[in-house]
């Protein structure tokens, strides 16, 4: 039977594995890899590379003469002022006519929970929003004073719970960090030289049921936030997910190009991240974030 077939090909593959080191290796959680000695991180010597020629100038100014496009007529430009026929009287007013008064911009009465004075007092007045009325609880932030990091999600959801805030009771526990999606993201952290003390969270949309967003009702989100932020006082906000993302940036922003990217939200450094909930079940999105976005961002350095 060995006559009949080679294994040639497969023995070289078997023993092309057996050599792979541990750059190569796929973990769960690829920022959990205990770092190895100064002597085994140091690359080998790269060869050489030649430098392309240099391209003159005269050639390059060649080379975009032709690229550049060829003007395109435009209707509109018919009718620019500059090739209209000579200035006519303007059209004459009709007497006794009266041009209808400015109408007076309408002034808006600041919400109350503009004027709290403490985070819990802000939640307080929260609750008694329209937008709430109804939730009975929120979802309030949990973590240190100042924190180091601040966690941001869209809404509180089954992988994502959420401590909860009413007027009775408003010291009850987050249970985020005891969750599966908590306690990845606290090993993530960690890595980077953030303990889970020095972490906190709260969620853009407070209310335990989800809803669709409007624009309008985004705006006020963002109000409200930012308010709540001034009590928080994070050093660094992180958020994840493309939703929460657009809610704050805006829907003509790129996720896929800013994601990793240092961003600001109210004068607070932003970093934004991959939906949590998602990359807790997928290696790829782990790695994704581990080898790409995060060293995309000044505000995070790898634990040595």
């Amino acid at each position: 039977m060995a006559s009949e077939y080679d294994f040639s090909e497969l023995r070289n593959y078997l023993r092309g594995q057996m050599d792979l080191g541990e750059a190569e290796i796929f973990l769960d959680e690829p920022w959990t890899l205990q770092k190895r000695s100064a002597k085994a991180m140091q690359s080998p010597a790269s060869p050489a590379v030649k430098k392309p020629a240099a391209v003159s100038k005269p050639a390059v100014a060649a080379q975009l003469a032709v690229q550049k496009p060829a003007p395109q007529f435009s209707p509109a430009a018919q009718f620019s002022p500059a090739m209209q026929s000579p200035a006519q009287d303007p059209a004459p007013i009709f007497a006794g006519f009266d041009a209808p008064a400015p109408r007076p911009a309408r002034q808006t009465a600041p919400a109350a929970y503009e004027s709290a004075a403490s985070l819990d007092e802000f939640y307080t007045k929260l609750s008694a929003e329209t937008l709430y009325a109804q939730a009975g609880s929120l979802a309030r932030y949990e973590g240190p004073a100042n924190p180091r990091l601040l966690l941001l999600f869209a809404a509180p959801s089954a992988d994502l719970p959420a401590g909860s805030f009413s007027p009775a009771n408003a010291s009850n526990a987050n249970p985020f960090f005891a969750s599966p999606v908590g306690q990845m993201l606290t090993r993530l952290f960690a890595s980077l030289g953030i303990p889970a003390e020095s972490i906190g969270v709260t969620f853009f949309y407070k209310g335990a049921t989800p809803r669709n967003i409007p624009p309008l009702l985004e705006a006020a989100l963002r109000k409200m936030l930012t308010k709540e932020l001034s009590f928080i006082a994070p050093q660094v906000m992180v958020t994840f997910g493309e939703p929460v993302f657009h809610q704050l940036f805006g829907k003509g922003q790129n996720f896929n190009a800013l994601a990793g990217t240092d961003l600001d939200f109210a004068g607070v450094k932003t970093c934004s991240l991959v939906d949590a909930a998602a990359m807790s079940a997928d290696k790829q999105l782990k790695l994704l974030t581990w080898k790409v976005h995060i060293p995309k961002s000044s505000y995070f350095t790898v634990a040595k």
